[in-house]
């Protein structure tokens, strides 16, 4: 009888030569100790995935990486100031199936934001495209000054 191979993940590592600046050796360490901390901030810790928040004349725009997601499986809520992004990215992995190798990440996230001063709640938007979750944040339009005429009655 033949048996099956096993699938194993094994990491690539690359030929490194030892640094003997303590400089270097300590930019090292710092940089794994951060990989280290970002690295539950995925899928299932309750974390959304990486973001970034852009101004311009319009607005602001915040860019959120949800891989797997679809609109159905993320809700935007604004209310009273504070934008809130929930969802949950689901397994397709179904339980008559036999998994292997496991890395990637599932599981409901969430995460608030206080809006700036002078958005417009009422205009806010938003739209799902490669992967990546954009919503949109518009200015409201400044007030503009407004004169009228008073007329003046006689006595």
């Amino acid at each position: 009888m033949i048996a099956r191979p096993t699938f194993v993940a094994t990491p690539v590592r690359t030929a490194t030569t030892r640094a003997t600046d303590p400089f270097t050796v300590l930019q090292r360490q710092v940089g794994r100790l951060i990989d280290d901390y970002r690295a539950p901030d995925t899928f299932g810790s309750g974390r959304i995935g990486s973001t970034d928040i852009t101004e311009d004349a319009t607005g602001y725009h915040i860019y959120i990486e949800v891989p797997g997601c679809s609109e159905k499986d993320i809700t935007l809520n604004a209310s009273n100031g504070v934008l809130s992004i929930s969802g949950e990215k689901k397994s397709p992995v179904t339980s008559e199936q036999k998994q292997h190798v496991a890395t990637r990440s599932f599981g409901a996230f969430s995460e608030h934001f206080s809006l700036p001063e002078g958005v417009d709640e009422d205009r806010i938007s938003a739209r799902i495209k490669d992967g990546v979750l954009q919503v949109t944040l518009p200015r409201r339009e400044p007030a503009k000054p407004s004169e009228r005429k008073i007329e003046i009655q006689p006595g």
